[in-house]
């Protein structure tokens, strides 16, 4: 046993033991969600069985727009396996219900991770606009100036190979300078500032 592995993580290395039969799981997999049915409808819904700990609605990162399924925990396995056994294949809106235990063995340690705070969509203009006025290194600028020359000659070389005599001035004469950084002794800077 190492002395930064927990006892808990030595059994889920382990994994599960032949001899020991399978823990009932307390979260139910909820398939077919029909719109509009989301965590405080599950919540909602869920709790005339018993108490119901967490909900998570698997969600769209870019979008936040449900995927239409979702997972849901009680306090106690009987109480999962009996609303599993009432709910699958119930009908709601036209939609038919896919209900099911997720055994424990089944279950990823971060399945409800999220599921204690409401899903934040991050807007994708805001996200695209910082990737793209992000500070770029001099190796970054060498790099795309490069792609951007062999783009343009490569695109010269297809007009000369349909057979059109076009001329024009390419990216590289466009290119701009290589920024020069200038720094500056004690000395210089009072010789600049007293003529």
């Amino acid at each position: 046993m190492q002395a930064s592995q927990t006892p808990e993580q030595l059994l889920e290395e382990a994994g599960p033991s032949s001899s020991q039969p399978e823990q009932p799981g307390r979260i139910l997999y909820v398939g077919h969600l029909p719109h509009g049915f989301y965590e405080d409808q599950l919540k909602g819904f869920f709790s005339q069985f018993g108490v119901v700990t967490r909900v998570r609605v698997s969600r769209n990162k870019r979008t936040g727009k449900s995927k239409h399924y979702a997972f849901v925990e009680f306090y106690q396995a009987e109480v999962a396996a009996i609303a599993a056994e009432a709910m699958d294949g119930y009908m709601m809106f036209a939609q038919k219900l896919k209900v099911e235990v997720v055994p424990r063995s089944r279950q990823h340690p971060s399945l409800m991770r999220g599921s204690k705070k409401p899903f934040k969509v991050m807007p994708r203009g805001q996200w695209q606009a910082a990737e793209h006025n992000a500070c770029r290194t001099s190796q970054q600028q060498a790099a795309r100036r490069a792609r951007l020359v062999a783009r343009d000659s490569k695109r010269l070389s297809k007009i000369r190979a349909a057979g059109i005599e076009y001329d024009y001035q390419s990216l590289e004469s466009f290119a701009a300078p290589e920024p020069q950084h200038v720094t500056f002794d004690e000395n210089q800077e009072e010789s600049m500032q007293n003529p």
